[in-house]
This record gives structure tokens, C-alpha cells and sequence, in this order.
């Protein structure tokens, strides 16, 4: 009866077994993808040789510029900046981690490892607020995200050079084609949209009060306002930088009279020269004004 039961024992412990083996199935960890077989949202696709020199030729990198290149792939452009044109620094900014590797080898191999450096980062999270240029071959959508961050984050004077693809209805200040390809250049205008009150001021102590409503569309700006009680509207204002020219015709006291403008805005200040040509004559201004 005991080797009876002992017997049945076992069986029943080797059914329960089998079954456990049917039904339990085992926790499986999914391999990690190959660091180089990451999928960002914009594929790596190499800018050609031709095209790398176009676009830093176009910004017109020289040696105190520090050059960031967002979704910088083996490393190229940023190794070019330094080795052929000299750049102060470079910065490539690149989400997958393989080419981060490759980036850094081929530096060391250039030579140029001392001043540049390769970081795995999303773009969107990377301060890149030092940058005198920054460059891009990303897609029209990627683009447009990051008009916003460039335009806060860079400083007025700033370039930004683009592998193919625009930014919407920002219009580029160049366009440039290199071997069928396009190369875009925006320079990051300062911020001059509000209220200025100031004072033109001659040599022979004589002070002109004006007030202008400037409104702003990128590097291009508009402004009404008024100069000595004289209603002005000044429809066409070119801003460079933190630069901005204008040349405006209008009556003034009842003479025909040009101005001028040659101005820079620093925040909120804005300092420059202002010339009156009514015909006969031309007079110099000191211009300086305040944004209320």
C-alpha cells in the first residue's frame, strides 16, 4: 500500500511539473538595438564634403566662432569648422550613441580633438546659447519646432545655416546652391518690436524728441511714430543682427528731406546716427532712444 501510494505520489509530481513547463512560460529581455541602429526622428544621412564646406563658407566661420552642429551624425561639419577654417570651437549634438563614438575616432584622427566635442542629447534639451553659428540638416517639421528655441536662445548676430531645408515663412537672408543642393543662412535678428522714446541730438546743441511704434516680422521691422510733432511711417526696416538701417523720404516742415538711419539695439537701448539730406544740405544726428 506505501509503494502504492508513493509510486501515485510521484506520478502526480511529475504531471504537475509538465504542466508548469506548458503554462509558466519564462520572462524573455528583449535585446538591446545596436547603438548604431538607433532610429531618431531624423535619419542620418552623411552632407556631403562639397556641401559641408559650402554651408560654413556661407556662414563665413572664422576663428572666434563656436560652431554647433544639431544632429551632427560621424562628426563632419564640426571637425571641419575646426581643422579647415579654424573655428575657436566646435560642438556636434547627436541623439545616437554609436555615432557619438565614430564622431569622437574620426576627430581623434583629424586632429581636432582638443576643440571639439561630441554630445549625446536630445537637440531640443541642449543650451546652445554660446553658439556664433549653428548648423542643421534635420527635416521642414524638425525645423520649424526649433525656429522658436534658436531665435530666444541665440544672440542677435548669430548665424544659422541649414542643409536643405527652410524654416517656413522665415525668409532666409541668403540662399546659396552648392552642387544642386541648397544651403540656407538666417542671422538671428535682436528683438526691436515696442515703444522708443528718445532724442535726436546735433553738434550745434540742437535736441529733436521722436517716439516710434516699431513692430517686427523676424529681420524685417515697420514703425509709425513721430519726430518733433511730424507724423512718420517708416514701412521698411532692415534689421542684421542687432543692426538696423533704414533710408525714408518725407515731408518735414514743409521741406522734402531724407534720412538716414544707421542704429544699434542693445535690450533696450538703442544708439546710432541719424543723416538729413533736405536738398541743400546734409546734417549729422546723434540718435539714442529707451524701450518703454
Amino acid at each position: 500500500m506505501r509503494k502504492e501510494f508513493m509510486r501515485r505520489s510521484l506520478k502526480f509530481l511529475g504531471v504537475l511539473i509538465a504542466l508548469s513547463v506548458v503554462t509558466i512560460q519564462p520572462t524573455i529581455t528583449q535585446a538591446q538595438p545596436s547603438s548604431e541602429l538607433i532610429n531618431p526622428a531624423v535619419p542620418y544621412v552623411p552632407t556631403p564634403e562639397e556641401v559641408v564646406m559650402g554651408m560654413l563658407e556661407l556662414a563665413n566661420v572664422g576663428r572666434e566662432d563656436i560652431v554647433y552642429d544639431l544632429g551632427s551624425g560621424d562628426g563632419r561639419l564640426v571637425i571641419t569648422a575646426a581643422q579647415k577654417f579654424g573655428a575657436k570651437r566646435g560642438v556636434g549634438v547627436e541623439i545616437n550613441p554609436g555615432l557619438v563614438n565614430r564622431s569622437n575616432a574620426n576627430a581623434r584622427e583629424a586632429g581636432v580633438s582638443d576643440r571639439v566635442q561630441f554630445i549625446q542629447q536630445d537637440l531640443f534639451q541642449t543650451n546652445f546659447s554660446e553658439a556664433s553659428v549653428v548648423t542643421l540638416y534635420l527635416l521642414p517639421k524638425i525645423n520649424l519646432q526649433l525656429r522658436p528655441k534658436l531665435l530666444s536662445d541665440l544672440k542677435p548676430g548669430s548665424r544659422v545655416v541649414s542643409h536643405a531645408f527652410a524654416m517656413g515663412d522665415w525668409t532666409p537672408d541668403k540662399r546659396v546652391l552648392v552642387n544642386n543642393r541648397s544651403a540656407y543662412l538666417w542671422i538671428i535678428p535682436a528683438p526691436v518690436e515696442g515703444t522708443w522714446t528718445g532724442t535726436l541730438s546735433s553738434a550745434s546743441g540742437q535736441s529733436i524728441p521722436y517716439t516710434l511704434q516699431m513692430k517686427q516680422t523676424f529681420q524685417n521691422a515697420s514703425a509709425t511714430g513721430e519726430i518733433a510733432g511730424t507724423t512718420i511711417s517708416l514701412p521698411q526696416i532692415k534689421l542684421v543682427g542687432d543692426r538696423f538701417t533704414l533710408e525714408h523720404r518725407q515731408k518735414f516742415k514743409g521741406q522734402d528731406i531724407q534720412v538716414r538711419i544707421n542704429a544699434q539695439v542693445v535690450q533696450n537701448t538703442l544708439t546710432g546716427t541719424a543723416e538729413v539730406l533736405d536738398g541743400t544740405s546734409t546734417q549729422t544726428f546723434t540718435l539714442n532712444g529707451q524701450r518703454s
